[in-house]
């Protein structure tokens, strides 16, 4: 059983695939993107797992969506808005390297990948932070390990919420 399984059993959920077209969005991005973030994304709706951590939806093409989201960060760097605000990274540019916000949670922490498209999706970390002007914390494991461990291991810190709730579950917004 692999990750996705076990956040779709940990959970619950009735998972019906859903077709995205990657093609169209790797595109965009001028890199693939990882395959374990794929595969959830289509058995997942755009929604929340246990009332707190939030996938960006990969085709929404508002800021609410893994593309809006990104281009609007490009958009706010090239303008200067966001000058140190990723510091010691940078917002990812297309076919390059830098942060790919891929979902954030209800208290505001940010969820990214480290990404750099001259290496496999598979092998890009994850850094996140409670807070915009917190300090990063880097995890060298897939998407879905780490939302697997942010909804079952209480001592998976500052970013576990399996001591505050029951037991995992997804609620869609859809």
């Amino acid at each position: 059983m692999d990750r996705v399984d076990e956040i779709i059993s940990a959970t619950r959920w009735e998972a019906s695939q859903r077709d995205v077209d990657w093609d169209d969005i790797e595109e965009q991005f001028g890199t693939q993107l990882p395959a374990d973030y794929k595969k959830l994304c289509e058995a997942f709706r755009h929604g929340a797992f246990s009332g707190y951590l939030e996938l960006l939806p990969p085709n929404a093409i508002d800021s609410y969506g893994l593309l809006g989201r990104w281009k609007s960060q490009r958009r706010r760097r090239e303008s200067g808005q966001l000058s140190t605000l990723f510091d010691p990274y940078d917002v990812f540019d297309a076919g390059g390297s830098g942060l790919i916000l891929w979902g954030n949670s209800l208290t505001e922490d940010q969820y990214y990948w480290l990404a750099d498209a001259s290496t496999r999706p598979e092998q890009w970390p994850i850094v996140a932070r409670t807070d915009p002007l917190e300090d990063w914390h880097r995890f060298d494991i897939s998407t879905t390990e780490f939302i697997y461990r942010v909804l079952t291991d209480r001592d998976f810190r500052p970013f576990s919420v399996a001591g505050k709730v029951e037991r995992p579950f997804f609620e869609t917004y859809e």
